[in-house]
């Protein structure tokens, strides 16, 4: 049995009133005797998320979305400085977006300090939407080019980064963390390598500040391991982490896309071909044993890479195991006996490029930092482990009015690559943004988007993740359950 969470009263307040402002708006009939409150369908009305800070602290890039074109209203994004905390540094304003439906490329100012030398340093940016333009909102950081290179993650409680350690290539490894919420959020890290899970250190309790950012290496960590699996576990509010690695080579970072929480059932989209091995890194976190059994679901049909052969790892660990050509772009599908969680690194240039596992699409996906500038490739992965699935794919560049859109099919067991391209109107070699939407009646849905140098040469991959337009409130019920599960 999970050991009971005192709240704070604040916090229990906090949330009572959200609770029932989330009730009027959605105005749901009071139950009579007997019958149990139904859980409302509600229109998303606001949305957060947060990007981590430029490599060097410079100024950076970020693609973003928000909204429909179809259904303009009223409403606002907004881009933020996310300082690092205690720092002193020159006020910078909010950045603004207010056309629904248009991406948009926005230039992110280095963060300057305050004395008579200015001097760049590093800092986060949230980016927050209301209205109609919260429905949909995706933001990436991305390149000059508008190449997504890590997306502007959501706020959450448990997020998990699985990727390699110091002998595997990992030179520097950095968490940042980041606040968006008005209260101050308390993190405790966890840290698991191929060497077992490392003891509580000075990475517990680490207190990020309302609207500030925190930035930790843990460089000191995975020195010696191959494997390094972080979780970032808030025991008060609510963070948005990103992890980045730095190869012993030099040049840009890589980032380590957040992967699904644990669970006996995962699926990594995007496993691309590449010139060299590609690994996948699977992590235990509990201290049971896992036994797991690894499908591909690639565009011929399903097979298993390590034929009949099971990976079995001990609780409280993580490994590296390489994988063999898996015959094109591919999924894979994990099975296993206790719950594990996974990312893969396709070789490219720096580390290489980094996918995870995902949940699977719900109402539509949107990869935002898209270009086929300095002889880049775009393709589409999309993967359907059980039905067959129907999935429209839609692409929308900066300029207002140019917009594509197709309908394809995905044969149940397997993957089908889709190219993609700015839409008839854009300019050349201009950013655009992907919506991936499975139609009524499909099977579960995964995808990724790739963007290739050539034939053999990653240059990223971005696994899709759910933009919703609605969600659903569980029925507010007289227990405290409903705010501290």
């Amino acid at each position: 049995m999970r050991p009971v969470q005192l709240v704070p009263a604040g916090v229990v307040l906090l949330a009572l009133g959200a609770i029932a402002g989330a009730a009027q708006f959605a105005s749901p009939a009071t139950p009579g005797p007997g019958h149990a409150a139904a859980a409302q369908q509600v229109v998303v009305t606001s949305a957060a998320r947060a990007c981590p800070p430029a490599a060097g602290g410079g100024p950076g890039q970020v693609a973003l979305i928000a909204g429909s074109s179809s259904a303009p209203g009223s409403g606002q994004a907004q881009l933020a400085p996310l300082p690092l905390a205690g720092a002193q540094l020159r006020t910078l304003n909010p950045i603004t977006q207010t056309e629904p439906g248009l991406l948009s490329l926005l230039t992110i100012p280095a963060g300057q300090t305050t004395s008579k030398k200015p001097a760049p340093v590093e800092q986060g940016w949230s980016v927050t939407a209301t209205g109609t333009l919260a429905q949909a909102m995706e933001a990436e950081e991305a390149s000059g080019s508008g190449l997504a290179s890590v997306r502007c993650g959501e706020p959450g409680s448990d997020l998990w980064f699985v990727g390699p350690g110091q002998q595997g290539g990992a030179a520097q490894v950095q968490l940042d963390l980041m606040n968006v919420d008005a209260l101050p959020a308390s993190v405790d890290v966890r840290i698991i390598t191929d060497a077992g899970q490392l003891p509580a250190g000075p990475d517990t309790g680490i207190t990020v500040p309302p609207h500030q950012t925190v930035t930790e290496s843990l460089s000191s960590f995975a020195a010696g391991a191959s494997v390094v699996a972080i979780e970032a576990r808030t025991t008060t509010g609510r963070v948005v982490a990103d992890v980045s690695d730095g190869s012993s080579h030099g040049g840009t970072a890589s980032w380590l896309p957040s992967t699904a929480e644990p669970s006996t059932q995962l699926v990594i989209p995007g496993v691309a071909p590449s010139g060299g091995t590609a690994g996948l890194y699977v992590v235990v976190p509990g201290s049971a044993g896992a036994r797991i059994a690894v499908t591909a679901i690639t565009a011929q049909g399903r097979h298993q890479p390590f034929g009949t052969q099971a990976i079995e790892l001990p609780g409280d660990s993580a490994s590296y195991v390489p994988l063999t050509p898996l015959g094109g772009t591919a999924a894979l599908e994990l099975t296993a006996n206790v719950p594990v969680t996974a990312g893969v690194l396709v070789p490219g240039s720096g580390l290489g490029a980094f996918t995870a596992a995902t949940a699977p699409i719900s109402e539509q996906a949107i990869v935002a930092g898209n270009t086929t500038s300095s002889g880049l490739g775009v393709t589409v992965a999309l993967s359907a482990p059980a039905g067959q699935a129907r999935v429209r794919l839609t692409e929308t560049a900066t300029t207002p009015g140019a917009t594509s859109s197709q309908v394809v099919t995905v044969q149940a067991g397997h993957t089908l690559i889709v190219p993609a391209a700015p839409p008839p109107g854009a300019k050349h070699g201009s950013a655009f943004a992907i919506v991936i939407t499975p139609l009524a009646g499909s099977g579960p849905l995964y995808a990724a988007r790739v963007e290739t140098h050539g034939q053999n040469t990653v240059a990223s991959i971005v696994p899709a993740v759910s933009a919703l337009t609605t969600i659903t409130l569980p029925p507010v019920r007289d227990s405290y359950d409903a705010i501290s599960p």
